[in-house]
């Protein structure tokens, strides 16, 4: 398993030069896409040749069209000259060395690692990418031990509604997220939000949700149960809602939540399955009979039903649904 860290450095004197020509680089791949370019084409570049081919792979070879913006890349590789072979970065001792730019710097991830594969260097920060071992222990599941997240995005709704479909416990997260987003949203108008930071706070709460779901979920040894969110998108067109709600809709990374809560789970061996999410939101998870919600509310007019009558939050209600459609496909 990889994992990203960010270090904080006040190199960004020393790395300033060497990013502008991280950039020219880049450029010239970018113009030169076509003649399949190499790092002998950029000689006269003052930069490690290891960069030089790391930035020729990424912009020389993908769709970027344009770039104002670019990263030191190094990649853990063995690297030979006329004296000897070496790595390109080392870990010694909590010591971290970046051989081709003679540079090394302090970091202790808290837990063992395999190996550092790759940093990218910008003004600010150190990013480590290095990979993990992934537990081998594991986990005995009983047969309701599921647990059903329901994803959202409405102003004051939580981005995630958990239901524990063996106890009945209901975990609610991320009820700023949607606060959030609307808060930038006004800002930006105004032109007084930092991008950078949006980014940053969102991708931050993401990551606390995700943490917090998969702990539950390793407590009481649960299978996480997600909807399968492909065309969530389309559902959201001209006329099916109000334009600020339509917004924060086709804003919103439902893809990188899931993303953040599967690779999280993966650590502990914690199985992540997805349903097809129709009807979740108007079915009921006592009778299953197919109701219309109104907005944040979900009553069962079924009067067979235990909960005939009785109003329920329309979003802890589709989690169960979500959960027990697992259950009932057996996953």
């Amino acid at each position: 398993m990889i994992k990203t860290y960010h270090v904080k450095h006040r190199k960004g004197i020393l790395f300033q030069p060497m990013l502008k020509n991280a950039l020219k680089v880049a450029q010239y791949a970018i113009k030169n896409k076509t003649k399949y370019p190499s790092s002998k084409d950029v000689k006269d570049i003052d930069l490690p040749s290891v960069i030089k081919n790391q930035i020729m792979r990424k912009y020389g070879r993908g769709n970027a069209k344009k770039v104002s913006n670019i990263n030191l890349i190094v990649p853990n590789m063995k690297t030979k000259t006329k004296k000897k072979t070496y790595e390109t970065i080392t870990y010694t001792n909590g010591i971290v060395e970046i051989k081709p730019l003679k540079i090394s710097f302090r970091w202790n991830p808290g837990i063992s690692f395999n190996e550092i594969k790759q940093i990218e260097i910008s003004l600010e920060r150190f990013m480590i990418s290095a990979t993990f071992p992934i537990s081998k222990k594991k986990l005995r599941f009983g047969k309701k031990n599921y647990l059903g997240i329901d994803l959202n995005c409405g102003g004051g709704r939580h981005i995630a509604n958990c239901a524990n479909l063996k106890t009945k416990e209901v975990l609610n997260l991320g009820k700023s997220g949607p606060n959030l987003r609307k808060k930038f949203q006004n800002k930006r108008k105004k032109g007084e939000v930092n991008k950078r930071k949006e980014r940053r706070t969102l991708r931050d709460l993401d990551h606390k949700v995700s943490r917090a779901i998969v702990n539950y979920a390793l407590k009481n040894k649960l299978k996480i149960i997600l909807e399968d969110l492909k065309n969530i998108r389309k559902k959201s067109k001209k006329g099916t809602g109000s334009k600020n709600k339509n917004r924060v809709i086709n804003s919103w990374s439902f893809y990188r939540l899931q993303t953040y809560i599967t690779y999280k789970a993966e650590e502990y061996n914690i199985p992540v399955f997805k349903i097809q999410p129709h009807y979740t939101s108007q079915e009921c998870s006592y009778c299953s009979v197919i109701r219309v919600r109104k907005k944040e509310s979900f009553i069962c007019k079924n009067k067979k039903c235990s909960k005939f009558k009785i109003k329920r939050h329309s979003d802890v209600n589709a989690s169960f649904n979500i959960a027990k459609r697992a259950y009932n496909l057996r996953f």
